[in-house]
C-alpha cells in the first residue's frame, strides 16, 4: 500500500527537494474504470526546482505499465507509461494569468498541502489515450471481421434492409 505523501509545494520547489517510490495502481481511485486488472505498480521521481526566472516548478517522472481495456475488443493489453511532467507552481492570483500562456508549462495552484498520490494520479490520467486501442494488428476482434467480407456493421445493416 502507497503511504501517502503531502508536501508544502512552494517549500519542496525552493528547497530543491526529491521524492521517489512506487504507488500501487489500487490505490489510484479514478483510474479502476480503465484498467483492466488494478494490479502492479508505477515508479515515481518528483523533483522540486526553480526555473531560470525563478519560479517554483515540480517536475513528476512515472514509468511502469498498466493494463487498459482496449475500446475496440474489450480486452486488456499492457500499456506502457514513460511520462515526464512539469508543473508550474501558482498561487491562485497568478493560476489563470499562467494557464493561458499557450507556450508555457502546465499550472497548478500552490498547495502547502499537496498530496502527491493525487497528483500522481491526476498526471497519470491526463496522459492516457481518451480510447486506449491495442496497437494496429494486435486486437483480436478487429483481425478477425477484417479478413471476411461483408462481416461489417454495414453489410448486417443491408441485410435488413433486403427484408
Amino acid at each position: 500500500m502507497f503511504a501517502r505523501h503531502f508536501i508544502d509545494s512552494l517549500e519542496f520547489a525552493r528547497n530543491g527537494r526529491e521524492l521517489r517510490g512506487e504507488i500501487a495502481l489500487a490505490d489510484m481511485h479514478r483510474l479502476q474504470d480503465l484498467l483492466a486488472v488494478p494490479e502492479g505498480a508505477i515508479g515515481y521521481f518528483v523533483r522540486g526546482y526553480q526555473d531560470k526566472s525563478g519560479k517554483p516548478m515540480l517536475e513528476v517522472v512515472m514509468d511502469g505499465s498498466c493494463q487498459l481495456i482496449c475500446q475496440r475488443c474489450l480486452s486488456g493489453f499492457v500499456y506502457p507509461v514513460h511520462l515526464v511532467s512539469h508543473l508550474l507552481l501558482a498561487q491562485e492570483s497568478e493560476l489563470e494569468r499562467f494557464s493561458a500562456e499557450e507556450d508555457g508549462p502546465d499550472s497548478i495552484l500552490a498547495d502547502k498541502h499537496q498530496d502527491i498520490g493525487a497528483l500522481l494520479e491526476e498526471e497519470l490520467l491526463l496522459s492516457l489515450p481518451f480510447a486506449p486501442m491495442h496497437p494496429p494488428g494486435a486486437c483480436q476482434i478487429a483481425a478477425r471481421g477484417s479478413g471476411q467480407p461483408g462481416n461489417s456493421a454495414f453489410a448486417a445493416l443491408a441485410g435488413l434492409k433486403d427484408r
